[in-house]
């Protein structure tokens, strides 16, 4: 009955959207009052329902209640309580719940807090809220009822994924969408303004508080999955530029130049037309989000779904909420004419010039994301975007920003004094170069990035003190008055110094992580030490067969002593989980909060020893704390007086008529959208940008999926090649060694984090007495003999294209990917991205057989 009950609830809601869509909306451009004010008690019902349909998931997983489909598939009597209320948004279809819920949350909070709204206005944005939910609700009844009932009920579920058993998914989660779904409201004051015709300092102070609560939670959010990846995959890395990771970043760096450029609109009236298109832009970034991970155009480890059904959906639904918005807004943003002028050195100019960075940066990164469906859509030649592509382009856009971050603060609005902004930063200045010569001095030349990295990052730290110092009057007055002028000044003002104090701190950590990272891989038998940056690591014992809740493990203990004395005890774990019976590892880390010391625990060699894997990695704790740091400045600034008492009331004057569909004339006006053709430029390249989903859709209902896709090199042989041994003591490989033997061909790397994740299931393959190669792509034999050495060589030969001059003959989108070669060398099945045990068992052992 329970699950009915959420059922039930989800369609009340649907009905509840429909009427906060249209009653205010309608009302607002009447001017009933009446019809305005259904749209705090709708927001308030739509929560109601949604909160109730919520609390049924989450009853019925607490409960196992195996007659729900969604229930048999992501859960198991024996998993404990915290995962199984965690594994509600484990899933595609409790996650879009989750996702409802939050939105939900948002439009409750603006009923609620919302009174200083102009009544107007605020029917509006919750008419536009409530749109919104009303598609995504829709979607979840159509295509992703999460109530699902099956008959007969399941005597058991299937078990939740052991990667996903962790106390990390409690939070990750839940604070991403609090910040992809925040960004809904800025979204919904954008449009709401543009349909009344007003922007002005008022609305800009009504919309920042909301995007920086999105910006707080989405910042946490990836902070926490960072963290998640670094101690739960054991890579000793913490981001991959994976799609989806960077499907995060790219609203996270738009939605950070929507700050920013609130601000001007707030404070100087300009950027008034920027401003709403970076609204509108970032919580698009949101939805492609979303639907990349459920539509399956792009292969990642952290996708929910890959039903085409679902992705035509989605896709219409970022049609409709992009499309129709970026409409109006070539409609209506020439009329928004920004009235403040500023000179370009001036505190604006810096705001912007921060914008037009961290806008190029979020598209580089999308660009990346996108190549191979591009790529393939236009039949070009095969490119893995990874890393290394990622890496070269996104760090020189952040530099100049860095650069800048420390003088716009000093700089006054309207026309600034550089040359006076830079004499104040002469403390700074010399304190950034000392810091690249010492590091230069003390890591040698070829560190000479790091150190530039490390500069920027003082540089800015400096800047900020500098600023908050000049405020107070530290070295201006005494003490005294300056710690009394400290307590007067705005908590905005503080949390401005604290989100780019911890983005310092933050850069600091990731230059320094990133460079000097040491690692050994070595055999060790109990008893025996290794040495590490200064730590001594001895391992006392393995311990098998070790019960947990509901796995078995392996479990080492290590003694980690420095200069004689033990400052740790670590026990990384090699466990086999019961339901579903799939491998998982866990690391032990000891951090001193400036550096960690990271070990992984390998295989047995048969022999009484064990691989180990012994990471040291400087810094990374700061990342972490930067990025805290920077939450709690966000914070901090929102807790600022105005925004607890409100904007001010707006000035009288003369608004445009609202833009609503019973007023759109009949016939558009084209003659006026052609002379500002650079409004329609943001609509052209979303068309074509949905053109190429709709393809890479179409492909995908023709059978052609992302995961299998039609190479050029189906049904041919497989290109010429002959690739030095990685490993010692075993051969090569050779384009002739494909021949006489159906054989499966794996492009792994250990800088790829989906191949840590597949790694566990190539075993499958040998098994299925299919012979199993690999390739290592694109990286260092040293770090690739590392790698195997920790995950165990599941490979009877492994060849190294470290230039991948291979990967490219073969069609490689980057790793990992996978291609099955009959006896005659020729390719018959190509799988991009992580093989799973459902793949291996339902679509290569199959094949194989027909093959063999």
């Amino acid at each position: 009955m329970t699950a009915e009950i959420g059922l039930f609830a989800l369609v009340l809601a649907l009905f509840v959207a429909a009427i906060q869509s249209a009653v205010p909306l309608i009302g607002a451009a009447r001017g009933e009052a009446s019809w305005m004010a259904v749209a705090r008690p709708a927001a308030m019902a739509l929560f109601a329902m949604v909160a109730l349909a919520f609390g049924a998931l989450v009853w019925v997983h607490v409960t196992s209640d195996f007659s729900v489909v969604n229930v048999v598939e992501n859960s198991h009597t024996d998993k404990p309580l915290l995962y199984k209320i965690t594994g509600v948004w484990g899933n595609h279809e409790g996650s879009m719940v989750l996702w409802t819920f939050i939105l939900a949350l948002y439009g409750l909070a603006v009923a609620l807090f919302g009174g200083n709204l102009p009544p107007a206005l605020r029917a509006r944005v919750l008419s536009v809220q409530g749109m919104i939910a009303f598609g995504f609700l829709l979607f979840i009844i159509e295509t992703s009822n999460p109530f699902l009932r099956m008959d007969p009920a399941s005597v058991n579920g299937y078990g939740l994924n052991p990667l996903l058993q962790d106390p990390g998914l409690a939070f990750h989660p839940p604070f991403l969408y609090l910040g992809y779904v925040g960004f809904s409201m800025a979204f919904s004051f954008a449009i709401a303004a543009l349909i009344e015709g007003k922007v002005d300092a008022a609305w800009a102070r009504w919309v920042r508080p909301w995007t920086l609560a999105a910006w707080c939670a989405l910042t946490l959010g990836i902070a926490m999955g960072s963290w998640w990846s670094y101690y739960t995959l054991g890579w000793g890395g913490y981001w991959a530029w994976d799609p989806v990771e960077n499907a995060s970043l790219m609203p996270w760096l738009a939605g950070t130049a929507l700050l920013h450029s609130a601000i001007v609109a707030e404070k100087r009236d300009s950027l008034k037309a920027w401003t709403i298109f970076l609204a509108i832009v970032t919580f698009s970034l949101s939805l492609l989000g979303t639907f990349l991970v459920r539509s399956g155009v792009l292969t990642s480890v952290h996708a929910f779904a890959t039903d085409p059904a679902r992705g035509s959906f989605i896709l219409i639904l970022l049609g409709l909420v992009t499309g129709a918005s970026l409409v109006l807004f070539a409609l209506r943003a020439p009329a928004l004419q920004g009235g403040g002028v500023f000179a370009p050195v001036s505190r604006e100019g810096a705001l912007l010039f921060n914008n037009v960075f961290l806008a190029t940066a979020a598209a580089t990164v999308l660009l990346g994301t996108l190549y191979p469906l591009f790529s393939d859509a236009l039949h070009l030649d095969k490119i893995s975007v990874a890393a290394p592509y990622f890496n070269a382009t996104v760090p020189p856009l952040i530099a100049p920003l860095i650069l800048v971050m420390a003088a716009g603060p000093l700089l006054s609005w309207k026309r600034g004094d550089l040359k006076g902004a830079l004499e104040r930063l002469k403390f700074a200045a010399p304190v950034a170069l000392v810091t690249i010569i010492a590091v230069l001095l003390l890591a040698g030349w070829h560190d000479a990035w790091t150190a530039v990295w490390m500069g920027l990052a003082v540089w800015l730290f400096a800047g900020t003190f500098t600023d908050w110092a000049g405020r107070i009057g530290l070295f201006r007055t005494p003490f005294a008055d300056a710690m009394h002028r400290a307590r007067k000044l705005p908590r905005s003002i503080y949390g401005m110094s604290l989100a780019h104090a911890g983005l310092a701190i933050a850069l600091i950590g990731i230059a320094g992580s990133t460079s000097w990272q040491s690692e050994k891989l070595l055999v060790m038998h109990p008893g025996q030490t290794a040495s590490i940056a200064g730590y001594d690591v001895r391992l006392d014992g393995i311990a098998d067969n070790v019960r947990g809740p509901n796995y078995s493990a392996t479990r080492a203990t290590f003694v980690a002593s420095r200069g004689g004395s033990i400052v740790a005890t670590l026990h990384p774990e090699r466990r086999l989980y019961d339901n579903p019976p799939e491998p998982k590892s866990t690391v032990g880390i000891h951090t001193n909060f400036v550096s960690d010391l990271y070990t992984v625990l390998g295989e047995s060699d048969g022999k009484g020893g064990v691989a180990v894997h012994l990471f040291h990695n400087p810094l990374v704790p700061w990342i972490f704390f930067g990025a805290v740091l920077m939450v709690l400045g966000g914070a901090v600034s929102l807790s600022d007086r105005r925004y607890r008492i409100g904007a001010p009331a707006r000035k009288p004057g003369i608004e445009a008529p609202p833009v609503l569909v019973a007023s759109v004339p009949l016939v558009i006006p084209w003659r006026k959208l052609l002379r500002a053709w650079q409004y329609l430029l943001p609509v052209a390249v979303f068309v074509v940008l949905i053109g190429f989903f709709v393809f890479r859709l179409h492909q995908a209902g023709e059978g052609e999926t992302p995961n299998l896709v039609p190479s050029v090199m189906i049904d041919k042989p497989a290109p010429h090649f002959d690739l030095p041994p990685v490993l010692a003591g075993l051969p090569g490989l050779r384009s002739e060694d494909l021949k006489g033997r159906v054989t499966l061909v794996n492009f792994f790397a250990s800088w790829c984090a989906a191949c840590r994740i597949e790694h566990p299931y190539l075993s499958q393959v040998s098994a299925a007495g299919i012979r199993l190669v690999g390739v290592d792509y694109k990286d260092k034999p040293v770090d690739a003999r590392a790698w195997l050495g920790a995950l165990g060589n599941p490979y009877q030969a492994v060849g190294g294209d470290r230039n991948g001059t291979t990967g490219f003959n073969f069609g490689v989108y980057g790793a990992p990917e996978s291609y099955l070669i009959d006896k005659n060398g020729v390719i018959r099945f190509k799988q991009i991205g992580a093989l799973t045990p459902e793949i291996i068992r339902n679509q290569i052992i199959p094949l194989a057989e027909k093959l063999k």
